[in-house]
């Protein structure tokens, strides 16, 4: 888990099937020492694996990423100047899994926004 290392959550609330989570990125981790010098930017893979962790986190079980539908990363999210992110997560239980639709913003910028299908482990 990367949380409390690289981000951590602010809040996370559940309201009629949807979670609203505010997320701070740790700007001074190590991992933007890398991606990029005197340019952080935070990696896609890390946006996806925040919202694996605040679903597990919310719902107190471990999930598995079985299948993502449409992945689209729509701005550089650059954890000096926006720190902090909100995450909008739809969820749906069935039979085959936890399908969920996710999105992060702030303000008027989405970074971020995906389909998947997660199991438990």
């Amino acid at each position: 888990m990367l949380v409390k290392e690289l981000f951590e959550f602010k809040s996370i609330e559940d309201k009629e099937g949807k979670l609203f989570a505010k997320v701070i990125i740790n700007a001074s981790n190590a991992i933007f020492e890398g991606h990029f010098p005197n340019n952080p930017i935070t990696p896609g893979v890390i946006q996806v694996q925040l919202v694996k962790e605040i679903l597990e986190e919310k719902l107190q079980r471990s999930l598995s990423l079985k299948t993502m539908g449409r992945c689209k990363f729509l701005a550089i999210l650059n954890p000096e100047t926006t720190p902090e992110i909100d995450v909008e997560i739809a969820m749906t239980e069935t039979e085959d899994g936890l399908k969920i639709n996710a999105v992060g913003k702030h303000l008027d910028v989405n970074y971020f926004k995906f389909s998947a299908l997660y199991i438990q482990k």
